[in-house]
């Protein structure tokens, strides 16, 4: 699986960050033959403001040093990102650089429909058909995640409604926003993102009951291969609805160089 999904699954991860990052209006993308330099226009999203290599060569010590150059005109914290089975000498290299790992995370796929699994029938996963909808999911990011304003600006923004590619889910408890997930196709495959809880409505099945309810409206669409990656709270739950782990994705800070 591995080999046949991680090309795939890849460019999915790149679009999210293109759809939802790099077409924020103080962005700022160059794009390499090897690699592409990501400003999210916000100095302090080492996420998004990235060196993203797009051929297992492109870590190089010519591609640091561009990034280098790049980011420090923004005076913006960034990070290089690799998976390591599309490139498994990009460590070695930044290693030996003095970038060291901010975090990582398993990247997984499935294809095909998910393993069968209890749902929650009290509540009903929906679409963010509003405004105020995109208000809730920001609210449960935030409640989630701890992200900041930043993040919530860029995924849950108005544009967002309209776009052919990208949906947002909620689920409300007793009319408050309980839980949220997000869905970006690019191609035949789509990337699940954001599937999160806020901590006081946790243990009720809403991951599980959201992510069916996602997945079931893809398989409908037309669309049965998915990815994510995983946070360790995520990736048991992932691993039980039948995804595999096809890397590792890592997010590798720089030393300061002066």
């Amino acid at each position: 699986m591995t080999a046949s999904y991680l090309g795939a699954a890849l460019r999915c991860v790149d679009d999210f960050y293109a759809i939802m990052f790099r077409s924020w209006p103080s962005a700022v993308t160059r794009t390499q033959d090897t690699f592409t330099l990501s400003y999210s226009g916000d100095t302090r999203l080492t996420g998004a403001n990235h060196l993203w290599p797009v051929t297992p060569d492109a870590v190089t010590l010519d591609a640091i040093d561009a990034a280098y150059a790049f980011f420090a005109a923004y005076n913006a914290a960034w990070s290089v990102v690799y998976t390591d089975t599309f490139m498994p000498a990009a460590r070695e290299v930044l290693i030996a650089c003095g970038f060291y790992r901010r975090w990582s995370s398993p990247l997984m796929v499935l294809d095909g429909p998910p393993r069968s699994l209890p749902r929650n029938r009290h509540v009903t996963p929906q679409r963010a058909e509003s405004l105020h909808h995109l208000h809730d999911v920001a609210r449960v990011m935030s409640d989630a995640f701890l992200t900041d304003r930043a993040t919530n600006q860029r995924i849950a923004r108005p544009d967002m409604l309209d776009h052919p590619d990208v949906t947002h889910y909620l689920i409300y408890d007793t009319g408050q926003p309980a839980a949220c997930a997000t869905v970006a196709r690019s191609g035949t495959m789509a990337g699940v993102w954001n599937v999160g809880t806020a901590p006081r409505y946790r243990h009720k099945g809403y991951a599980t009951t959201i992510m069916l309810a996602l997945l079931d409206d893809l398989r409908a669409d037309g669309c049965t291969a998915t990815t994510l990656m995983a946070s360790p709270s995520g990736q048991p739950l992932y691993e039980h609805l039948g995804y595999h782990t096809i890397g590792t994705t890592s997010y590798m800070g720089p030393p300061r160089r002066y």
